[in-house]
């Protein structure tokens, strides 16, 4: 029995190097700021405990985790890793915290071993050896005196009803780092219902950037050309997105399979010259079911979309969502 288990181990590892690949870890789940921080290259400033800047006021924006394994881990090691992730996040700086250490007893060998010594029949004689683990957190931080780029991103997406010629309020849905709509908050189940089946759905950055630990993904010569989304056990994909690229290496097409569902829609977007989205079209069968307007302001900002629905072969608008930016920080005080 302990060998057919090891062997089903093997298995399942073997089917698992060719499936769609998982996002690298990023650390954006331990985000204590949703604002955007783009990748800048230079170079991180480190504050040890006890220290922080004093002469310019910060935002605490992500907490930076390393640990590593052994007798004797130089603490520079340490530091270093932390800074390259502040780096790699689009941080200024980062507020070390204490260093912390802790051992504990770990089973020797490696799954081969193990698998052989199932293989063979022999009963497996667990050997065990104290490891010690090497802990260091720290704060990153941006200078406020650097977020200079925060008026050119997306805070928030404003939904509105379109009824007898006016706009109904539905909600305002907040904006994270990434650029990704997040829950609707205080929405009614109405207006929760026509987001998800009409908004979020066909929401670009969600079908081609979303990122986290339910999606998988197919890249062909550095494009992504197949997207999944899992269930949260993994064992159902409630979405598949197969995605086809134009002469420019734009997405132009993008075939969408829903849970279950055996008839795909079909996704098309039309560039203006400037390579910015003018008009998205969704298809089911040859159908023209929803076609979404894009408007830009004259700096190049995305201000809305406008949503039609086509029923009956009449179009008609029913929804609209506004883009909302962040402001520039006119406060000086630290956080």
């Amino acid at each position: 029995m302990r060998s057919f288990f090891y062997l089903s181990l093997l298995a399942f590892a073997v089917c698992g190097t060719g499936c769609m690949k998982r996002y690298a870890p990023t650390g954006l789940e331990h985000r204590l700021s949703s604002l955007p921080t783009p990748f800048h290259g230079k170079e991180v400033d480190v504050f040890f405990p006890g220290e922080r800047p004093a002469d310019t006021a910060f935002v605490k924006v992500a907490i930076l985790e390393q640990k590593a394994t052994g007798n004797a881990v130089p603490y520079s090691t340490l530091v270093n890793a932390i800074k390259a992730k502040a780096k790699l996040q689009g941080m200024d700086a980062v507020l070390l915290l204490n260093k912390n250490q802790s051992t504990h007893l770990e089973r020797e060998g490696i799954i081969s071993q193990i698998l052989s010594e199932a293989i063979a029949g022999r009963d497996l004689e667990p050997e065990y050896s104290s490891v010690t683990t090497h802990e260091l957190a720290g704060i990153g931080i941006k200078y406020k005196k650097n977020l200079h780029y925060l008026p050119e991103y997306v805070k928030s997406k404003t939904l509105y009803q379109l009824r007898d010629g006016q706009q109904v309020l539905l909600g305002t849905v907040p904006v994270d780092q990434e650029g990704i709509a997040q829950e609707f908050p205080d929405a009614s189940p109405d207006a929760e219902n026509l987001y998800s089946q009409f908004v979020l759905h066909y929401d670009l950055p969600h079908l081609l950037h979303e990122k986290g630990l339910q999606w998988r993904f197919t890249a062909v010569q550095g494009r992504v050309v197949k997207r999944k989304l899992q269930s949260l056990s993994g064992n159902l994909a409630q979405k598949r997105v197969k995605i086809n690229y134009n002469a420019l290496l734009l997405p132009e097409e993008m075939v969408l399979l829903t849970g279950e569902e055996v008839q795909p829609e079909v996704i098309r977007l039309t560039y203006n010259d400037r390579r910015q989205v003018i008009e998205k079209k969704v298809f089911r069968g040859e159908q023209l079911y929803v076609r979404e307007a894009f408007s830009y302001h004259t700096n190049g900002k995305l201000e809305s979309i406008l949503h039609h629905i086509i029923e009956n072969g009449q179009e008609t608008p029913f929804l609209k969502t506004q883009f909302d930016y962040y402001q520039p920080l006119v406060s000086a005080h630290q956080e």
